[in-house]
């Protein structure tokens, strides 16, 4: 497999109560400048022209930008990775609100194959809490403008655990989808990280409905016919998400943009988290700053490995490499029932997902 492809774009028409990504509200005069920044980190690696075979573009709200801007950012895309469209899969996320119809075909013709829309839930009052700038209307809107314009493969996400949310209206969010046809839903429960407005208002993460969501929402996903591939994501047959799969697969991968994360012969980083920052760099002539920067050898790559490995409902093959440096931790977990083997795979058991961070400690 190539390596894979992401573009951070940092701008958002609001900033949702929960979100701690690098995205800036009420700055998108700086759109322009910064798809010229992103050209000229693009431009750093073009020795690596060629060897991308998917790409994921997203934020922030990357449908934000307009078309004309659209087309500038697939220009710098295509110097890079060639053709979107020859790449082995292409995805786009998209907010509802900042997504038409002339977008859609745009992305279509453009070569995209796969979109990303954030749902969250069905019910404008819980989105209006979450500070979301838009409404089922407008994720209806959007779906109906991304299959017009040809998209057979879309993901949606979905979340559990929101402020006042009750089992109906998460099931209920859930159903839409399925009504849908969503050919993958990605689920994540709401987390409260320090720095957003949910931490500072003191909004508390509810773990214990969450998992219980968890698990009748894996079931009506199963039973609908998308299967859990890894913790979060559920897909139809042939449509797990192959970015996903590398990142998960501790493959190669090149992020462009402010706080996007890099994994290239053996050395993880990432760009400073600043778009301010990162634009004056580019206006130097210099390289992003870094927010860190590691080479993962040893014991640590194992463990990294052995750890996105189980994220993967099919768990991984036991290297001997990964035996002997876990051997111990290994025999912990199973003989606790949280790990299951399987000849020469290990997994972690269907019904212990959702408590996966109590396994992935053991190898920390």
């Amino acid at each position: 497999m190539g390596k894979g492809l992401y573009i951070h774009i940092p701008f958002c028409r609001s900033k949702c109560g929960y979100c701690d990504f690098a995205s800036e509200a009420g700055r998108e005069a700086l759109i322009g400048p910064f798809l010229g920044a992103l050209a000229a980190e693009s431009a750093r690696y073009d020795g690596l022209a060629g060897s991308f075979d998917t790409l994921y573009v997203g934020g922030g709200t990357p449908s934000l930008l307009s078309e004309e801007q659209l087309e500038r950012l697939f220009g710098v895309i295509e110097a890079l990775a060639g053709p979107i469209a020859s790449l082995r899969e292409s995805t786009f996320e998209a907010n509802p609100e900042s997504l038409d119809a002339g977008k859609a075909r745009l992305l279509k013709r453009a070569g995209f194959g796969r979109a990303s829309l954030g749902l969250q839930a069905a019910q404008d009052r819980l989105l209006e809490k979450l500070g979301r700038p838009g409404r089922l209307a407008d994720f209806e809107r959007a779906w109906t403008a991304l299959r017009s314009a040809g998209f057979d493969n879309l993901n949606a996400d979905l979340m559990s655990g929101l402020p006042g949310q009750s089992e109906e209206e998460f099931l209920a969010s859930l159903r839409l989808l399925l009504g849908l046809k969503a050919e993958h839903v990605s689920f994540y429960a709401l987390e409260v990280h320090e720095g957003t407005a949910f931490h500072a208002a003191g909004v508390k993460e509810e773990p214990e409905a969450s998992a219980a969501l968890y698990e009748k929402a894996s079931a009506e996903l199963e039973r609908a016919g998308l299967a859990r591939y890894e913790i979060s994501n559920f897909a139809a047959p042939g449509r797990e998400s192959l970015h996903n799969l590398n990142y998960w697969e501790q493959g190669e991968y090149l992020g462009l943009g402010p706080a996007a994360a890099s994994y290239l012969d053996g050395e993880r980083r990432a760009n400073d988290n600043s778009l301010d920052a990162y634009l004056a760099a580019a206006e130097a002539g210099a390289a992003p700053g870094t927010q860190y920067r590691e080479r993962l050898e040893g014991r640590a790559r194992t463990a990294e490995r052995l750890m996105l490995g189980l994220r993967k409902a099919a768990g991984i093959v036991l290297s001997d490499d990964i035996f002997i440096e876990f051997r111990e931790e290994i025999g912990r977990l199973l003989a606790a029932g949280l790990l299951e083997r399987e000849g020469a795979r290990l997994r972690i058991r269907g019904d212990r997902f959702y408590i996966s961070n109590s396994v992935f400690r053991e190898f920390v």
